[in-house]
């Protein structure tokens, strides 16, 4: 996302109310700002990324074959590290 800069004016009133809502709030002026504007219907929403298990959930569970018990088993570790 390309991010650009943009400058307002704004009472003394609103800075001070803007200032005390990021503090309150502990995130960023511009943060406030971009969330209102979402809150109005204005910014886009962005998707969050998928997560690593929705990137692999499509393969899990379909090997087949394998040995049942690979994880107990300890004769699967002999000679491993060697």
């Amino acid at each position: 996302m390309q991010v650009e800069t943009l400058s307002i004016r704004l009472s003394k009133a609103e800075r001070t109310a803007l200032r005390l809502a990021a503090k309150k709030q502990n995130l960023s002026q511009g943060e406030i700002v971009r969330n209102a504007l979402k809150a109005y219907g204005v910014a886009p929403e962005v998707p969050a990324p998928p997560s690593a298990y929705e990137l692999v959930k499509h393969l899990l569970g379909r090997q087949s074959g394998g040995p049942s018990d690979l994880s107990t088993n300890n004769k699967y570790m002999e000679g491993f590290g060697r």
